[in-house]
């Protein structure tokens, strides 16, 4: 290790010494000049956009996806899994809208007797122009 330490240290100081010999001659810049003028648009990249348009890359669904496919809700239970209490209250409050809709299908008492009463009416007035007729 100690000899190729040296060995770097000699090489450092013999370029040193190359450098300083070489200051009575005058450096020129040899390299033209040379004006960049930018394009609006790449070749390599019109062709990239050119090709992704006809060859779209497909959507890669994560697990996460997969699993709210199959179960949705299941990334909540997951990443949040003490909200008991949230999950059972949206669990009650479903079963009581439920039985709300159900509650609203059905008539009422005074709806039967509404439509029993119209109906009976109904039935009186048939019968009543029947005897109409046959006298």
């Amino acid at each position: 290790m100690l000899p190729l330490l040296i060995s770097i240290l000699l090489q450092t100081d013999s370029l040193a010494n190359i450098q300083r010999q070489d200051t009575d001659t005058m450096r020129t810049d040899t390299l033209r000049e040379v004006t960049v003028r930018a394009q609006k648009e790449l070749g390599v990249v019109k062709a990239f956009d050119g090709w992704r348009q006809q060859n779209p890359v497909p959507h890669i669904q994560s697990f996460g996806d997969v699993l709210e496919k199959l179960s949705p809700g299941i990334n909540d239970k997951i990443t949040h899994p003490f909200a008991f209490k949230q999950r059972r209250k949206e669990r009650r409050r479903k079963r009581l809208m439920k039985a709300l809709e159900d509650y609203d299908q059905i008539d009422s008492f005074g709806d039967m007797l509404r439509e029993a009463y119209e109906q009976q009416m109904e039935e009186d007035s048939l019968e009543l122009k029947r005897r109409e007729e046959r006298e």
